[in-house]
């Protein structure tokens, strides 16, 4: 009988691991450090936008979201300058970019001026809830896919009515933020924001299969958002903006857009779309939570319920998706 066997079962003492398990730990590891990085991107947007919607209350909203813009296309664009891809923006991409551009400027913004009108955590659950489910139905126009299955219908459905008890609690006076003049403006900007970031998704989608970088996408994604807010903006505001609050402005485009966007962007790189959407499902309550640090907001379990609800929802239609796709 061999006397070098090991004694009880398993590997023995000094054995080499095999091949096989170092590949599962790496895999392991891939899946943990993307989920740090998505999950890393649910707290600093959050965090970001309940300091976004307290600064928007007493700043220019405009003057503000022109200068972080301009940062941050100045900050993509120096980094896409190291980027290694090769590929070229024909007719077809630049029509793509161009378009792109449109729905950015139109979602970004719409975010931002619905946080100064409308509690930040039932603005986030409208992005979250609408995006999943609006893709579906931008996939199957755009890419012709036909009628999404019924299971969808039934979430897109329950979406609607979810968002509909959530206008009620700002209508009624039960949100967080008191109900204003515009807080009605406010509720179709998030919802036009939710709709437009769905649609950016297929759009960007369509960019990486035609072999562009994330990079050369967020350096060539802001110009149209910028025009807009050119066009939008009071001239003689901008430079006693920049004097009283140039602390402000930098953070909200650090918090908001650069680092989330870069934490984001890493997260994909590392796991799937659906643990990607499952971890970015949690950010209406973890915006809800942040906000107990805003003195304007007062907690609201109606909001709560609401944020539980969407997200509820949201995670049942990406599990959908997923077993689907398997």
């Amino acid at each position: 009988m061999p006397q070098n066997r090991c004694a009880r079962p398993g590997p023995c003492e000094g054995r080499a691991p095999s091949r096989g398990h170092g590949k599962g730990r790496r895999l392991t590891n891939r899946f943990a450090l993307g989920v740090l990085f998505v999950a890393l991107y649910v707290l600093v947007s959050a965090a970001g936008e309940v300091y976004a919607a307290a600064y928007f209350q007493r700043a220019d909203a405009f003057v503000a979201l022109l200068l972080s813009f301009t940062v941050v296309c100045l900050t993509f664009n120096l980094l896409a300058r190291h980027d290694t891809s090769k590929a070229g923006v024909g007719n077809r991409s630049l029509l793509v970019f161009a378009v792109l551009n449109v729905v950015t400027a139109i979602s970004w913004i719409g975010l931002f001026i619905g946080l100064k009108y409308v509690e930040p955590a039932i603005v986030v659950a409208f992005m979250v809830a609408l995006g999943p489910t609006a893709t579906v139905w931008l996939n199957a126009v755009i890419r012709r896919q036909g009628v999404p299955p019924a299971s969808d219908i039934v979430v897109s459905a329950s979406i609607a009515m979810i968002a509909s008890y959530m206008i009620w609690i700002s209508a009624s006076g039960n949100a967080g933020v008191e109900w204003g003049a515009r807080s009605s403006f406010g509720i179709v900007l998030a919802i036009v924001a939710g709709l437009s970031l769905a649609l950016t998704n297929v759009l960007v989608k369509l960019l990486f299969d035609r072999g562009f970088s994330g990079r050369q996408v967020l350096a060539h994604r802001f110009y149209g958002t910028i025009i807009l807010l050119l066009g939008l903006v009071d001239y003689s505001s901008i430079v006693p903006e920049i004097s009283q609050h140039w602390f402000a402005i930098a953070a909200v485009g650090v918090s908001t857009m650069i680092v989330p966007l870069l934490l984001i962007q890493q997260g994909i790189r590392y796991v799937e779309p659906f643990t990607v959407n499952m971890v970015l499902s949690t950010a209406p309550i973890i915006t809800f939570l942040f906000q107990y640090f805003d003195s304007r907001i007062v907690p609201s379990s109606h909001t709560f319920l609401g944020n539980i609800l969407i997200t509820a929802v949201a995670v049942s239609n990406i599990y959908l998706q997923y077993r689907r796709s398997a």
